[in-house]
């Protein structure tokens, strides 16, 4: 499954030694501060996912922020990546700015007079892989029950179940259909409901 990696747009000093990624090796003049700021055009969380973690370091469960500032042309497309703020791995970092550059998607600054223009843009991206699951927990769950021959449940029981449940089974245990027996006279029937979860050993 395909998991967004946060992006968040902030302001931050750059380090002494920038990083930068780039199409067009000319460094593009800008508008510093355009009559209207760039937009996306397309959902962020689709820029960087989890897919693009470095296979390395998505098992070494290497995490990492990056910030970059983007220069954009007036096509909305990203033509540069600068990292500003490093998350310490350089793979992480050429992988963020590699995927913003090939799938970032901008609506583009424009000047007073509506034209568009060339602009910058800050961009962060966190490298967090989703929270494991849960090992499974070793469970025997009994419910026994009789449905009576309007099909209400009576003498229900309830033996394995977890102290932290939300629900007592018993109390939601629905309504049935009357119960019959092959003649079609209705009668009572006592049932015994399972649920195990049994961890085994590991063949060698």
């Amino acid at each position: 499954m395909k998991y967004p990696i946060a992006l968040i747009s902030l302001a931050f000093a750059p380090p002494l030694a920038a990083q930068v990624v780039e199409l067009n090796p000319t460094k593009r003049e800008v508008v510093e501060d355009p009559a209207e700021k760039a937009e996306p055009a397309s959902n962020p969380g689709t820029w960087v996912t989890t897919d693009d973690y470095p296979s390395w370091a998505a098992r070494a469960g290497t995490k990492g922020r990056v910030v970059t500032n983007l220069t954009i042309e007036p096509t909305g497309r990203v033509s540069r990546c600068e990292i500003v703020t490093s998350s310490g791995v350089s793979e992480l970092d050429r992988t963020a700015c590699e995927k913003l550059m090939e799938r970032a998607r901008f609506k583009p600054a424009r000047d007073a007079k509506g034209v568009p223009v060339a602009s910058l843009y800050e961009q962060a991206v966190r490298f967090t892989l989703p929270s494991a699951t849960q090992l499974p927990v070793e469970t025997n769950i009994v419910m026994e029950f009789v449905i009576a021959r309007d099909g209400s449940v009576s003498e229900c029981t309830v033996t394995g179940a977890p102290e932290d449940a939300e629900k007592d089974p018993c109390e939601a245990a629905p309504t049935f259909e009357p119960p019959r027996a092959e003649d079609g006279t209705l009668e009572e029937r006592r049932y015994r409901m399972t649920h195990k979860i049994e961890r085994l050993p590991v063949d060698d």
